[in-house]
Parts: C-alpha cells; sequence; structure tokens
C-alpha cells in the first residue's frame, strides 16, 4: 500500500475549510411547500386502512389503489 504525504492532503483541507457552500449551490428549484396529499384515492383501502399517500399510490401501485391486493 502506498503512504501518502500530508503535503497530498493539503489543498483538499484549504478547500474544505474555506468551502462555502451557499456560493456553490443552486436551490431556486426547492419546494419548501410540498406536502403530502390524501385527496385523489380517498375511499380506497390502501389509503384509508393502509394510510399510503396519493403519490405513494402513483409511484407503488402505478396509480391504482386496487392493486393493493397484490402485495406478498
Amino acid at each position: 500500500m502506498c503512504k501518502k504525504r500530508e503535503e497530498d492532503y493539503e489543498f483538499w483541507l484549504t478547500v474544505e475549510d474555506d468551502y462555502d457552500i451557499d456560493e456553490h449551490f443552486d436551490n431556486k428549484n426547492w419546494d419548501d411547500s410540498y406536502s403530502e396529499t390524501y385527496e385523489r384515492y380517498n375511499g380506497s383501502y390502501a389509503q384509508d386502512e393502509m394510510g399510503y399517500s396519493d403519490d405513494e399510490i402513483d409511484t407503488i401501485f402505478d396509480g391504482d389503489p386496487l392493486a393493493y391486493w397484490n402485495i406478498d
């Protein structure tokens, strides 16, 4: 195994110490108002009894809450 010298890491330590994430990260597309909804599939077993949100039903069951019965 090759032994690294401390000088090999000096650049990275300097960059890390001086790094300001706000200067390099664009957060314009982030939506802080996101919340799970329980409206589209209201009345379905998957939502009312099992607690799956609309987005979870769309993702897990391809938008078909009746597909819940097929989970093994």
